[in-house]
Parts: C-alpha cells; sequence; structure tokens
C-alpha cells in the first residue's frame, strides 16, 4: 500500500482515487489491516444524516459511550486492545 495511504491511527478511512480512469472507492481500514469497501451512497447517507443530529444538537459519542452505544443498539461488545 503507498504512503498515501498508511494507517497509523486505526480505523482509518481512505478515498481510494484513480484519476487516469476516473474511479474512486472508500475503505475502512481496521487495526488488524483489514480493508472493509464501503459504498459511497451508503456512505453518504450515513454523513446526511449525522449532519441533521448535530443539527438538531446532539453530539458524538466518546469514550465509553461508543461502548454502551454498540452494546445497546448493535448487540456488540468491545474487543480489548493488547
Amino acid at each position: 500500500m503507498g504512503d498515501a495511504y498508511e494507517c497509523s491511527d486505526p480505523p482509518c478511512v481512505h478515498l481510494v482515487v484513480d484519476y487516469p480512469r476516473r474511479r474512486l472507492a472508500v475503505f475502512i481500514e481496521t487495526g488488524d489491516g483489514e480493508l472493509i469497501y464501503v459504498p459511497l451512497e451508503r456512505l453518504e447517507r450515513a454523513v446526511d444524516e449525522a449532519r441533521e443530529l448535530l443539527r438538531r444538537r446532539f453530539r458524538e459519542a466518546r469514550g465509553g459511550e461508543v461502548d454502551e452505544l454498540a452494546r445497546e443498539y448493535l448487540g456488540a461488545e468491545p474487543v480489548e486492545e493488547e
């Protein structure tokens, strides 16, 4: 992977652009180096919804709140970092 796509603080969001062919793709890179493709329409929808919620005075969850939301709404448990 090129220097432009190095991920020093995962998770990372990479916008990969092929200028000659005029195409792009968005990937999320995990701490394990796994790359997950995210369709742009899903990303745009999430950003639009987040902007609307911020406009309505919501705030981004931080720290333990993130784990709490993941447990409560996604049924996920946090992974302990090594």
